[in-house]
């Protein structure tokens, strides 16, 4: 789903003209406004799971689902000789302990993730037990070019440690948009896609870009020693294949159920249930990622991927720049285009500001991702905590 396809400015009152859908009359959004600011329960779908982080959580969010094999989150014999004295976890690792989806109400309208932003107070370490509390905090009805008419709900996660001390705090955007098979759907997007076909000499070209991936690490990144408008070195991801996307969901605690679970589960939530017009098999809407026929029930050309996931490129991206000194303040992102499978996406970005603050020697990034057409797919900024030398760097 692309924001920049579909997106347009929130209004506060329907939308002139726009066909309202059965499921997304004015009557059911202002029902679904009546739940802002109410805390909702995180066990809906699945069990809340809020457990202590071993190494190996963290392990496989890094090397599954971000495809970053960074030794100050997988190693602990590295780690423990870093100014964290241990393995710590990535920027947004904590979308393993709660999904960050906030999308209450509007049965059977699909919800696609557009956008988040991230903000952190301190690092997750091994042996936290981190809880998530949430909650919707806007409604907003908008309109565009692909969809007439759809809802972005924005959702608040509180992420809290066993020291009640407030570790991040996470913004979602979620666009609420009607399936293609009942009248809705993203307009123009149902035929299928030409598979894009690389070249000989591009597959040398990324896995080249893979062997010589820069990662700052033990090397400091000294305030002092950045300037406004240095760039980033460019961070390859893809071409996305199956396996990528299975990763991701590999990578997480917060995936789907399956077999009995995801059956039972289907009777408590038939509004989310999809049936495969060829086999007659009732799914989860996620199989958009997986089927290429399901995607386009869903108003898709082609299977995508999930897309925070390039959200936390963003981070891998930053990371790999700041080196292991550095902490990731703040990571925002937005999607504005789908990353349908086979498509590559190449991370740039570049500093925006130097400033210190609080103490604090601060760096603003704006980092985005475009694919192998040269379109942008991704964007957002980040604010990162880097050593200063005249500053004295305390260990959060």
């Amino acid at each position: 789903m692309s924001q920049g396809e579909s997106s347009g400015k929130p209004v506060s009152k329907p939308v002139k003209g726009a066909q309202q859908h059965p499921g997304l009359t004015d009557e059911a959004i202002e029902k679904v406004r009546g739940l802002i600011g109410v805390w909702l329960r995180r066990d809906v779908h699945a069990p809340a799971r809020y457990e202590a982080i071993a190494p190996g959580d963290i392990r496989r969010w890094a090397q599954y689902a971000v495809g970053d094999d960074n030794p100050l989150w997988c190693d602990s014999e590295y780690a423990k000789r870093t100014m964290w004295g241990g393995i710590i976890a990535p920027p947004s690792f904590l979308g393993t302990v709660d999904s960050g989806l906030v999308a209450p109400g509007l049965p059977g309208i699909q919800w696609i993730y557009a956008g988040s932003r991230w903000e952190h107070h301190f690092p997750v370490r091994v042996g936290d037990v981190v809880c998530a509390r949430a909650r919707l905090i806007d409604v907003q009805v908008k309109e565009g070019r692909n969809v007439p008419r759809f809802v972005n709900q924005v959702g608040e996660v509180l992420y809290t440690n066993q020291n009640n001390q407030l570790v991040a705090r996470y913004e979602g955007d979620y666009f609420r948009i009607p399936r293609a098979r009942s009248g809705g759907g993203i307009k123009k997007s149902t035929e299928p896609r030409t598979p894009y076909r690389y070249t000989d000499e591009q597959i040398e070209e990324i896995a080249q870009a893979y062997r010589n991936e820069e990662r700052r690490g033990a090397e400091p990144r000294y305030w002092e020693d950045v300037k406004i408008g240095d760039e980033l070195p460019t961070l390859w991801k893809g071409p996305l294949t199956l396996v990528d996307i299975v990763g991701f969901y590999v990578g997480r605690q917060t995936t789907y159920s399956v077999l009995r679970s995801a059956f039972l589960d289907r009777d408590k939530h038939p509004a989310n249930v999809y049936t495969s017009p060829t086999r007659n098999i009732p799914v989860h809407p996620a199989a958009g990622h997986f089927d290429a026929e399901i995607a386009r029930e869903i108003g898709m050309p082609d299977v995508y991927d999930q897309a925070w996931q390039r959200i936390n490129w963003g981070g891998h991206l930053v990371t790999n720049w700041m080196g292991d000194m550095g902490f990731v303040r703040r990571l925002s992102g937005r999607i504005t285009k789908p990353n349908f499978l086979g498509d590559l996406t190449k991370m740039n970005g570049k500093v925006t500001d130097c400033r210190k603050e609080a103490n604090e020697a601060l760096v603003d990034i704006e980092w985005w991702g475009t694919n192998q057409k040269d379109q942008r797919t991704c964007d957002g900024k980040a604010t990162v905590r880097l050593p200063s030398r005249d500053i004295s760097i305390q260990v959060l």
